[in-house]
């Protein structure tokens, strides 16, 4: 009996691991979607299979009827139902997917925000600013894992950034970064976020500006072969959303692809793709702050102008605090001294040069004779 439970066991571990390598195609090959129609719909460099989905910037939903070598085939469904986010327009500060969404051991740390991050193709680099679209070892995705992590600390948020490499890239990095995953999940962060870059050649596709600043689009990926999917794209949609009406434009689009994504693990699992190899890095990179502020809104609400601040002056170095407070503190004794000093000369003399004299006096007895003045003939006579 033991033996066949053992069997049984091994055997499921191994279709979990072949589910997770069948994600990502190890070759990079880049699929082209059309409509049913012949109009282009994007372009990806993720494995595309028959019944996987797509929702659109403009929120229309597709479905992959056929896929011959490289292209693929969409039909359009319809419009895809997406969140409400009104409460962004009352301005109410409430939490959204961390309570609706999170594990009830994680609702046990109440008052906590935590996100855990990860990178599962540890290689993946910017041309434009790297030199090159693989680094071996820590590529340029790291860069913006970091800035992404900043971003979400500078508004409160503890975020757990695991910079373990899971290298090479081929069909067996979901494999080798699923154990990165479940070791992130014991923590019971408010979700978890595997940080991508796309590998399409056109940059134009990602290329946004916002108020005038040069930024990236970023692209959101589901997976529909775990028991999480529907919670996974309710997720995204979600962030989607709010980005929608914070950041129009942020975010590019949503893929629902076959496979998991190692997203069977949470129901707060996503998959994020930070531009393409052919954007600049620092395109990206401002969009980090915009994606941030998204995410958070999504599972903990907005925050008003007092809870930023108040996150703010949290991440402030503390050297840098007490500095400005000492600074203000000492400037403001000072001219308190000062000032009661001229009251009690006023006092006592009546004004004119005795008064002046006395001020000296004074001055030079509570500094030690830095200043004030010195006690010469002068001075006694007029005491």
């Amino acid at each position: 009996m033991k033996k066949r439970l053992a069997f049984v066991t091994l055997t499921l571990s191994l279709c979990a691991s072949a589910a997770a390598a069948q994600t990502q195609m190890p070759d990079g090959t880049v699929y082209a979607v059309s409509d049913e129609n012949g109009g282009r719909l994007f372009s990806i460099c993720t494995q595309v299979s028959a019944g996987d989905e797509y929702i659109s910037a403009e929120n229309k939903l597709y479905r992959i009827e056929s896929v011959s070598g490289q292209t693929a085939k969409a039909q359009l469904i319809g419009e895809e139902s997406m969140p409400d986010v009104s409460f962004l327009d009352a301005g109410v500060a409430k939490a959204v997917f961390a309570q609706q969404a999170a594990s009830a051991s994680a609702q046990e740390d109440r008052g906590r925000k935590l996100i855990a991050m990860y990178v599962t193709h540890s290689d993946e680099s910017y041309v434009p600013s790297d030199g090159t679209e693989s680094i071996e070892g820590q590529g340029g995705i790291y860069d913006v894992a970091r800035e992404f992590r900043d971003s979400l600390q500078a508004l409160g948020i503890d975020v757990i950034l695991d910079e373990s490499t899971h290298l090479p890239h081929d069909s067996g990095a979901y494999r080798r970064s699923r154990r990165t995953a479940e070791r992130l999940l014991q923590r019971r962060p408010d979700a978890i976020i595997d940080i991508h870059r796309d590998g399409i050649p056109d940059s134009s596709e990602y290329a946004f500006t916002i108020e005038g600043e040069n930024a990236s689009q970023i692209r959101l990926l589901v997976g529909r072969s775990n028991q999480n999917s529907a919670a996974n794209r309710e997720f995204a949609k979600q962030i989607k959303a709010v980005a929608d009406k914070q950041y129009p434009g942020l975010i590019k689009d949503i893929f629902i692809g076959k496979g998991n994504y190692n997203q069977d693990l949470s129901p707060n699992a996503i998959l994020l793709e930070f531009g393409t190899h052919t954007i600049s890095k620092e395109r990206v990179l401002n969009s980090t702050d915009l994606i941030a502020d998204v995410v958070s809104t999504t599972l903990y609400g907005e925050q008003t102008g007092s809870a930023k601040a108040e996150a703010s002056q949290e991440n402030t170095p503390s050297g840098a605090e007490s500095k400005d407070g000492s600074f203000q503190g000492i400037a403001f004794l000072l001219a308190a001294v000062v000032l009661g000093v001229v009251i009690f000369a006023f006092i006592q003399t009546g004004g004119g040069k005795a008064m002046g004299a006395k001020i000296g006096r004074n001055l030079k007895e509570m500094t030690g004779g830095i200043i004030g003045k010195k006690n010469n003939g002068d001075d006694r006579k007029q005491s």
